[in-house]
């Protein structure tokens, strides 16, 4: 660890070239080392490290993956007096220069979230920042966004995040949120069953030009150095589908009549139809 704080200088992260590499660094210390890091009350520096990141759009997506660390290794309380912060910096790069990339790295970690510190947890601190917020959110991120999402792990992240978005917040099963229950099962299946939605607007079809005037080295990866895939479910859940089915069966015991209901209003067939099959293959029932 005597190396750490070297590792937040701002100017090591000023070469465009070095930021792979590094952010790499800094993940592998943040899962070996997170309570050297609170001890020595370097928390904020890599949330600058993050901060600094996620405002370029060449990098946000090594911002996402420091921060989706921070979320697996840090205990919530620890992180407590920093995420409004955080997530009012996720919302208002949203607003000033979204990307579709931007976009999937940012569900990703909404689910993440949901997955690890809870989906409540995740409504609450939204709807925190602004009254509601979160309705936007679904309406103008979850819904129209999610199927844009690539990747195995990232798509198993969001598909088990967005289960308990649907089973454990109250205010989305029966309360100012219900409304869009229905569109986010539907959603949540659209990412089980159909292909990947992989286009992108005119407007991003151009060549990322760095900010940095002058000569900088490109990144080049060793051979022999391949990054190994990381998956924060970890085995906890191994069939979606299943588990999408042995959770809508346990919010049905606690909702008796309610959710067969919904689904039969408000599923379209083609949806309606995968969801029996997960539910028979599952062997349970809806009550």
């Amino acid at each position: 660890m005597a190396l750490f704080p070297c590792l937040l200088s701002p100017v090591l992260w000023e070469r465009i070239g070095n930021i792979p590499a590094l952010s790499r660094l800094l993940q592998a210390y943040i899962d070996k080392g997170t309570q050297q890091i609170l001890a020595t009350q370097k928390l904020s520096g890599v949330l600058g490290v993050f901060q600094k990141l996620i405002a370029s759009k060449a990098n946000d997506h090594e911002g996402f993956h420091i921060l989706q660390r921070l979320i697996e290794n840090v205990p919530q309380n620890t992180l407590d007096e920093y995420l409004t912060q955080i997530f009012v910096l996720l919302f208002h790069r949203l607003q000033n220069s979204k990307t579709t990339k931007y976009i999937k790295s940012l569900l990703v970690f909404f689910f993440l979230f949901s997955y690890k510190y809870g989906p409540q947890t995740l409504v609450s601190l939204i709807d925190g920042i602004q009254p509601k917020m979160f309705a936007m959110v679904i309406e103008r991120l979850i819904i129209p966004d999610l199927q844009k999402v690539s990747g195995q792990i990232e798509r198993k992240i969001c598909s088990v995040g967005m289960v308990k978005l649907l089973t454990e917040v109250p205010e989305i099963v029966d309360g100012c949120y219900s409304q869009f229950w229905a569109p986010l099962l539907q959603a949540l299946i659209g990412l089980f069953e159909l292909p990947e939605d992989d286009s992108i607007p005119d407007d991003e079809h151009f060549i990322e030009v760095d900010e940095t005037p002058g000569y900088q080295s490109a990144y080049c990866q060793l051979i022999f150095a391949g990054k190994s895939e990381h998956d924060p479910i970890n085995g906890a859940v191994h069939d979606v589908r299943l588990h999408l089915a042995y959770s809508l069966q346990k919010l049905s015991v606690a909702h008796p009549g309610k959710i067969p209901a919904l689904i039969a209003a408000s599923l379209v067939p083609e949806a309606a139809a995968h969801l029996s099959k997960y539910l028979q293959a599952a062997n349970v029932a809806l009550s």
